[in-house]
């Protein structure tokens, strides 16, 4: 500790310790937050953001510079200190223009690799209204390509759209549902000639996770355990909700939904 003793020992001239306080201050403040933003952009989103993560750190290390050469006297005190002054502000700038190309980026991106299910379960909202899924999927369902998975955060004008479609045997699916019988507020009993309705009653509409062929396929003769589902006005699912648990046995398939538009 002996080598940093010159920024702690008490110094008679006031400007020196005024100096190094503001210093060891904004290098504080500055290398905190640019530690939660690279928390944030890489362990909380989708994709990682390494490239704007560091590009934070540039004017930490130039205001660093600008501290050691005043210190050892190869630029003034004052033009030192004027010019970390500019590298806080172009820090400032760089930090918003960072925050609204990640949230850009995060908002445009879907993920649909049942591999990062774990993690996109960890960093999803509307916890309230996606209980229905598992923490992690099974990996023998994965490694046999029995998994499907799509979610796209709510962005702007943009729904949150959180799916997940097991193969498993009946069962196994029987027992998963008895899990969620309580909360179930409705069962809906789906054939052809109903399956057509489910948007305009309930604001089922046909999963992204699906091609069309396949969500026809699924839902005719299939059982939806519907938890929730609302309009933002009666009769007008422009905006809405809806969450729910569906079975078709004959596939042997358990669709989980969870869906914010």
């Amino acid at each position: 500790m002996e080598k940093y003793d010159y920024l702690f020992r008490n110094n008679n001239n006031n400007k020196a310790v005024k100096y190094n306080k503001f210093y060891i201050i904004t290098l504080t403040l500055l290398l905190i937050n640019s530690i939660f933003w690279f928390w944030q952009f890489n362990f909380c989103t989708i994709n990682t953001h390494i490239i704007s993560s560091f590009v934070l750190f540039i004017p930490i290390i130039l205001i660093l510079l600008m501290y050691l050469l005043t210190k050892k006297e190869k630029i003034r005190v004052k033009k030192g200190k004027i010019i970390s002054i500019i590298l806080i502000i172009l820090f400032l700038v760089l930090n918003f223009y960072a925050l609204i190309f990640v949230m850009v980026k995060e908002g445009t991106s879907h993920e649909d690799n049942p591999l990062r299910y774990k993690h996109i379960y960890n960093i999803s909202g509307y916890e309230k209204i996606r209980f229905q899924f598992p923490k992690e999927i099974p990996q023998d369902l994965i490694q046999n390509n029995k998994v499907k998975f799509y979610y796209r955060p709510q962005f702007l004008q943009g729904g949150f759209c959180f799916e997940l479609l097991l193969e498993m045997k009946n069962k196994e699916i029987d027992d998963y549902i008895e899990k969620y019988k309580e909360q179930v507020k409705e069962i809906i009993e789906v054939n052809e000639t109903n399956s057509n309705d489910l948007y305009d009653k309930y604001g089922i509409d046909t999963p992204v996770i699906f091609e069309y062929k396949e969500g026809k396929e699924f839902f005719t003769n299939s059982e939806i355990y519907l938890f929730d589902s609302k309009p933002y006005k009666p009769n007008n699912w422009n905006h809405g909700y809806a969450y729910y648990i569906a079975k078709n046995e004959k596939l042997k398939k358990l669709l989980l939904v969870t869906e914010v538009w």
